[in-house]
């Protein structure tokens, strides 16, 4: 008796279902042949019509089978509830024991990976992304030119400035000799020197 509570009771569980699974066979069998023999019965009654008292003989027979019958199809049914149930309680210790898993997967990964912990990692990379932008803005800003200050180069700019304006008087003061129509056709909107 102490190797039957040794044994896993998933083992316990596909053996019950396989020896369920057995008896149906059998079962079935029996049902077949009991049918078998009510059609040779139904034959033989037919046969012995004349006769009514062999012909009732036979048709007792047939009703005797057939009780039988339905009672072994009763079994049958009751087998097979039986088994779907085992099946059933087979899958839902399955079910269980990958909750029971699960279970113990979150459990070790939220021992090791504490709420607390990620906020501070996520804080800690927040600041670490402040102060790469900070150290990336203080090398690309651009500061005064050692000896040059704001000021000189805005004097600087404001001098091209008037000296562009002057150059553009004087090219408005050019005159281009007119070019006669007979030699160059031109479209509407096409340029004159390309």
């Amino acid at each position: 008796m102490g190797n039957l509570f040794a044994r896993s009771k998933a083992v316990q569980i596909i053996e019950s279902i396989q020896s369920l699974h057995n008896v149906e066979q059998t079962l079935q069998a029996l049902i077949d042949k009991y049918q078998k023999q009510i059609d040779e019965q139904k034959l033989m009654a037919k046969q012995k019509m004349k006769s009514k008292s062999e012909s009732l003989r036979h048709v007792k027979k047939i009703l005797l089978i057939r009780r039988y019958q339905e009672q072994l199809e009763n079994r049958m049914l009751s087998l097979l509830n039986k088994r779907y149930t085992l099946e059933s309680l087979n899958v839902t210790k399955m079910h269980l024991s990958a909750i029971k898993m699960t279970t113990t997967t979150f459990k070790h990964f939220l021992k090791s990976n504490d709420i607390d912990k990620v906020c501070d990692m996520q804080e800690t990379l927040t600041e670490m992304i402040t102060d790469a932008c900070e150290i990336n803005d203080v090398i690309c800003r651009t500061d005064s030119i050692a000896g040059i200050d704001d000021d000189e180069i805005e004097k600087e700019y404001l001098d091209m400035l008037e000296e562009t304006r002057d150059d553009s008087q004087v090219e408005s003061q050019i005159v281009f000799p007119s070019v006669p129509s007979q030699q160059i056709e031109r479209k509407e909107n096409e340029p004159l020197l390309a």
